[in-house]
């Protein structure tokens, strides 16, 4: 997932809520995994998901 929506020279802090190891909608739902990561608009997220998954990310400016 392209970030080119982000503003121009800004840093962003993205936490990742996205599908654990092994989760599964069905057989398994609980597992999720956390992360954090600095990102700009030129930054790209690969998103994975688990079937019938998905994935939370908040972005908020890094500010000095």
């Amino acid at each position: 997932m392209p970030l080119t929506f982000l503003d121009r020279g800004e840093r962003y802090s993205a936490d990742i809520y996205a599908d654990g190891p092994g989760a599964n909608w069905l057989t398994n739902p609980l597992p999720v995994a956390i992360s954090h990561r600095i990102v700009t608009r030129n930054s790209v997220l690969h998103i994975a998901l688990a079937p019938g998954g998905g994935q939370a990310i908040r972005i908020r400016p890094v500010r000095p």
